[in-house]
């Protein structure tokens, strides 16, 4: 039974931290909504936003109309912009990369389940060790398989909207080094996007075979 309580020890160390990984995910999630939330206040000027900003500015420092003026008209805004989106890039990289590490971790947490129950010899009608495979599948609620597609048409949707409005914005004003900018960080994050959306469709599913182990 030694080969029984390493596997378990490691089923249970491995769901801990699969578990940790989950909640970042999550959290990474609703920061990556409140940096774009912010970014389009700071990017886009027909909000007013920028105009509040530096009014705050002038307050804080105490600055004359004069000197408010000029500092609304020379304040590094694309700066801020280019900083913007470098923030969503990297939350939309790690949003994948920990979305990718959660579907695939439970996928494998299912299979070493099946492990476990051979080498202690458990027949079906046990149901220790099915908490991620038979009995989760065999329990889903239905709804549960449409929450992915709401988490990606929400993000989706935002973030899109967001990086798409910032290039009309900078082509219209013939801004061309903004709309470098843009597309420097914009079309890798539009990438990481696509690619979060097809992992978490393509692996939501009952089975995932793991690859052969190479010797």
């Amino acid at each position: 039974m030694e080969d029984a309580k390493l596997l378990t020890e490691h089923y249970q160390k491995t769901y801990e931290l699969t578990y940790e990984v989950w909640k970042g995910r999550n959290n990474t999630f609703l920061l990556l909504l409140a940096a774009i939330g912010i970014a389009s206040l700071i990017v886009f000027p027909s909000l007013g936003t920028r105009s509040l900003f530096v009014l705050y500015i002038e307050h804080v420092v105490g600055v004359t109309d004069a000197q408010f003026q000029g500092v609304q008209s020379g304040f590094p805004f694309g700066i801020l912009q280019a900083l913007a989106l470098f923030v969503i890039f990297y939350l939309m990289v790690n949003l994948y990369h920990r979305a990718l590490y959660v579907l695939k971790g439970y996928s494998y947490l299912g299979l070493l389940e099946t492990e476990i129950r051979e080498v202690m010899g458990l027949t079906d009608d046990k149901i220790s060790f099915t908490r991620e495979s038979r009995f989760y599948w065999d329990n889903r609620d239905p709804l549960l398989g449409t929450v992915k597609w709401v988490y990606i048409t929400l993000l989706s949707a935002v973030l899109i909207t967001f990086e798409f409005g910032i290039a009309i914005q900078d082509s219209s004003t013939r801004d061309w080094w903004h709309l470098a900018i843009d597309a420097l960080f914009g079309a890798p994050t539009l990438f990481y996007l696509i690619a979060y959306a097809k992992a978490s469709i393509k692996l939501d599913r009952k089975e995932i075979p793991l690859p052969p182990i190479r010797g």
